[in-house]
């Protein structure tokens, strides 16, 4: 018998959405009905753990909006503070869309002293916590395994315990199957995130 995860499901800390930026959000309200063109949310936005501001966006294509974390006061330490936090998430964005290695010269050069970036690294902060989700959904209900020939996860409709998981893996041994419930989260995830 292989060891286990005794809590293969219960996230540990956030390296288990494998954010490769310093911003992350909190809070997140999404709203799937009125998501059209792009995401339907609302949520507060951190930068190294510090909270920064609020970003909105109404789901119909359009750029996210960000205001000014609370009630906002119309006086200029608010107005300094919102600016400097808005230049950090700026600075960042650029920062983690170049090391993300792909071919992004050209926005980063467009975008860089504008909010399109953020948009891009929030659009994909919450991408993440919905694979999450969707991850956390099916390996409490289903045995699941990866298949790293044809990069598809295969389900069966069997409660997740040692017991039915082994007699599977005995029968599928020849097949190129990683079984992702024996697996910490962080690592089932980098396979589920690349399944087709």
């Amino acid at each position: 018998m292989t060891q286990r995860n005794p809590h293969p499901f219960e996230p540990q800390d956030d390296a288990a959405l494998s954010q490769l930026t310093s911003i992350s959000i909190k809070g997140l309200k999404l709203n799937k009905d009125f998501s059209e063109e792009t995401h339907c949310f609302q949520a507060t936005v951190y930068i190294d753990g510090k909270r920064a501001f609020v970003a909105r966006n109404d789901g119909r294509g359009g750029s996210n909006y960000y205001a000014p974390h609370g009630v906002f006061k119309n006086d200029d330490a608010t107005r300094l503070a919102f600016k400097n936090a808005m230049s950090d998430a700026r600075r960042e964005a650029a920062r983690y869309i170049e090391s993300k290695g792909e071919d992004y010269d050209w926005a980063v050069e467009r975008f860089s002293d504008e909010d399109e970036l953020i948009d891009w690294v929030i659009s994909e902060l919450i991408n993440e916590i919905e694979l999450l989700k969707e991850m956390r959904k099916h390996l409490k209900k289903y045995v699941c395994a990866y298949n790293t020939r044809t990069r598809e996860i295969d389900f069966w409709k069997t409660t997740p315990v040692e017991s039915n998981i082994d007699p599977l893996k005995k029968y599928h041994e020849k097949k190129p199957y990683v079984w992702l419930n024996e697996l910490s989260e962080s690592e089932a995830l980098k396979y589920w995130r690349n399944a087709k």
